[in-house]
């Protein structure tokens, strides 16, 4: 989490601000148009998925349920991946 926050967090505010987010994701270089994706990421950050408490910053809380959250299980994940990418013969 801390490594997470010191490396998007770019002004040091201890905050992960919508400009921060969507710019470790993506750089526009010049697109005068976003892909739909980064759309739908803006979209999701106010919308109770990354701002639960809509301040317009993710804190440390929100930004542990962003990276770490509850619901995934890190372990099952990983065996399937293994298991897909070993099973040759399907």
């Amino acid at each position: 989490l801390q490594e997470t926050m010191e490396d998007i967090d770019k002004n040091g505010d201890g905050f992960i601000d919508l400009e921060e987010y969507i710019g470790d994701m993506y750089s526009q270089d010049g697109d005068a148009d976003e892909p739909e994706w980064v759309k739908t990421e803006r979209e999701q950050f106010f919308v109770e998925f990354r701002d639960k408490n809509r301040d317009g910053k993710m804190d440390k809380e929100e930004t542990k349920d962003w990276i770490l959250p509850s619901d995934y299980d890190h372990a099952e994940a990983e065996a399937r991946h293994l298991v897909y990418e070993s099973d040759q013969d399907k």
